[in-house]
């Protein structure tokens, strides 16, 4: 699935274009968290998560993803990144920390096609443990509809961060008692996917 060209839009001109996927690096901070802040632009048009929209990823965080997981980049040809997933084990599970897409170039594919990247990594681990399921989990809002509906769409279902394992019931607390990313009407919850790991 790495380096595998698929076709986008180009931030810079709608265009089509293709695209490839590949693991990123220290070398991408910069892209990922100028990525990061384009893509949550979009809270801005919801009064209540209004401020989210002014929020972008550190190159801290940045590189704490790549030192507990991976980070595959969305890039046209000439190297400009659309977007990008980071995950990590957590859990025993494949927890997706961040995607995200640029804003020029959502609703065209970049999204689906990262999340089917962690997907075959997910895979991948669970056929290399000897893991019959593999499994995939993520913290969202339930409602907005490029999260939770979003997460749906591609095999996502709604689960009690506890059946999962600590580490999700505790981000699921700092999300709550210190981001304050609960707010009236926009719930957060956690979701995971599962599927054969044998299954492609």
């Amino acid at each position: 699935m790495s380096n595998a060209t698929r076709k986008a839009a180009s931030p810079q001109n709608f265009m089509q274009t293709s695209y490839k996927i590949r693991r990123a690096s220290s070398a991408d901070i910069t892209e990922i968290c100028a990525v990061s802040l384009s893509a949550t632009k979009k809270f801005s048009g919801i009064p209540a998560l209004a401020d989210l929209g002014r929020d972008e990823e550190e190159p801290a965080t940045v590189r704490k993803w790549l030192s507990l997981g991976r980070i595959y980049l969305a890039e046209v040809e000439e190297g400009q990144a659309l977007g990008f997933i980071a995950a990590y084990p957590m859990d025993d599970i494949v927890y997706i920390a961040e995607i995200s897409t640029h804003g020029s170039s959502q609703g065209r594919g970049v999204g689906s096609a990262l999340l089917n990247t962690v997907f075959q990594w997910a895979r991948d681990r669970a056929a290399h443990d000897g893991v019959s399921m593999a499994r995939v989990s993520l913290t969202t809002y339930a409602d907005v509809i490029w999260n939770g509906p979003w997460y749906r769409k591609r095999g996502f279902k709604e689960v009690d961060a506890a059946s999962i394992g600590p580490r999700h019931v505790e981000k699921m607390t700092k999300d709550k008692q210190e981001r304050n990313m609960v707010r009236p009407g926009y719930r957060r919850c956690c979701m995971l996917w599962e599927a054969e790991a044998s299954q492609q």
